[in-house]
């Protein structure tokens, strides 16, 4: 399904990864750990094309196809979208005025098809559709912020510590999700603390110490 290889890279001069190299099949739920600086985030953003990979024989192979430095329009037509832990829905716009500029990649009649589906899937967004994120609650913004993924219909999902800040029913439902979604062998990468929270559908754990995984 996905295949990182030989992955350095950094942000100006200071790199953060240093030859990382991992797989992860098809369906896949992968927690990502390690303490603060060890490069989680770091990982996640190179595959979704948002760094540059430094090293020559640095590579991002998804589905045998290599995607390395996609163009975001590109990798989300690919089926593969990326949740970061901040700045991710659009504060000036309403719940459903988020959910249709994150489909705007498709035809009008497809995206409100796709934001439909977003509601069938996290019933509560409907209810909260006119609502702007400054009234929303911190999990309410994260909620809104996985539906914007979602209105993908993802094959693989990047995910930066979507339950920061979330309340419980809130946490219950992105979790019930990941766990319906992991049933349709959608392939999840997570940054998170709280693995309490989706503990018995994780498949593998990649620990992360200085930009290095440890084996």
């Amino acid at each position: 399904m996905l295949k990182v290889a030989h992955i350095t890279t950094g942000y100006g001069k200071k790199q953060v990864l240093t030859d990382v190299s991992f797989e992860i099949g098809k369906g896949e739920i992968v927690l990502l750990t390690g303490g603060n600086g060890s490069g989680k985030s770091t990982v996640l953003k190179t595959i979704y094309g948002l760094l540059k990979i430094w090293s020559a024989e640095g590579k991002i192979i998804f589905e045998g196809e290599d995607i390395t430095a996609l163009p975001t329009a590109q990798m989300l037509r690919k089926g593969i979208a990326y949740m970061p832990q901040k700045k991710n829905v659009f504060e000036e716009f309403t719940v459903e005025e988020n959910l249709l500029t994150s489909a705007n990649i498709y035809t009008t009649a497809d995206a409100k098809e796709r934001v439909k589906k977003v509601y069938e899937t996290l019933p509560m967004l409907e209810t909260l559709r006119k609502r702007t994120p400054f009234h929303l609650s911190g999990g309410e913004k994260q909620l809104l912020a996985f539906g914007c993924l979602l209105v993908h219909k993802p094959k693989l999902v990047l995910l930066d510590e979507p339950f920061a800040g979330v309340d419980s029913q809130n946490s219950e439902i992105i979790a019930n999700s990941i766990a319906d979604l992991k049933k349709e062998n959608v392939t999840f990468i997570i940054v998170e603390h709280k693995k309490y929270l989706f503990e018995n559908q994780i498949d593998k754990v990649i620990e992360l110490e200085l930009g290095i995984i440890k084996n």
